[in-house]
């Protein structure tokens, strides 16, 4: 805790006093807002590990439906299904505020499945790879919102701790000390003014009366 450099004047004290007002304020709205980014955290991070355990579970059954179709069909044969395949899909972006941040929006649109290859030399392992993999497209995109979503409220988690902490330890102490200092040299000025008028009192009254008797 320290003191700030400035005049002890009346004025001074008067913007010191608006200033420490208008940090207390702030102190409390930031506290305010660092409670509501923690709560949004932790229902975001409980999200997120439910959609990542989902993820996980639809990358498992898209590979193991993808090696059971290549053990099927061929390796050749699924090769050269691919790269006729021109499935569009629209993956869509913006934003929304959370907790007062601004946060990605990312959906991804697939559409309605349908069939790109012929059937011949093909069997329902090829129809259920496309599904499934189109399945994990769609879940990447929820597990990429909710992670970015918490990147950003984390950044402004620990912005928010820094403004409170220099509020707390720094700004509104110092400016409590410069107060009481500047108190203090007030009071001491008005007591030795209050001093030197009674004094000047005292000899007025004592020449009046040196007046009187003479």
């Amino acid at each position: 805790m320290s003191r700030l450099n400035i005049a002890p004047t009346k004025s001074n004290q008067m913007n010191l006093k608006r200033d420490l007002d208008m940090a207390s304020e702030g102190f409390t709205l930031l506290e305010q807002k660092r409670e509501i980014l923690v709560m949004e955290l932790m229902r975001l991070l409980n999200q997120v590990k439910q959609v990542q355990s989902e993820l996980s579970g639809r990358r498992k059954q898209a590979y193991a439906t993808l090696r059971r179709a290549v053990a099927q069909n061929g390796q050749a044969q699924m090769r050269m299904i691919a790269s006729g395949i021109q499935y569009k899909h629209v993956i869509r972006t913006g934003q929304r505020v959370t907790a007062g941040v601004r946060t990605p929006l990312i959906e991804v649109q697939q559409g309605q499945f349908s069939a790109q290859y012929g059937f011949v030399g093909t069997d329902s392992l090829v129809d259920q790879t496309m599904k499934d993999f189109l399945a994990l497209l769609e879940i990447i995109g929820q597990v990429a919102e909710l992670e970015n979503t918490i990147i950003l409220l984390a950044r402004e988690l620990k912005k928010a701790q820094r403004r409170v902490n220099a509020l707390e330890h720094i700004f509104i102490p110092d400016f409590k000390e410069t107060l009481r200092f500047i108190a203090e040299v007030l009071e001491g000025k008005e007591l030795d003014a209050f001093f030197t008028l009674k004094m000047v009192k005292k000899n007025l009254e004592k020449q009046v009366r040196q007046a009187n008797l003479g």
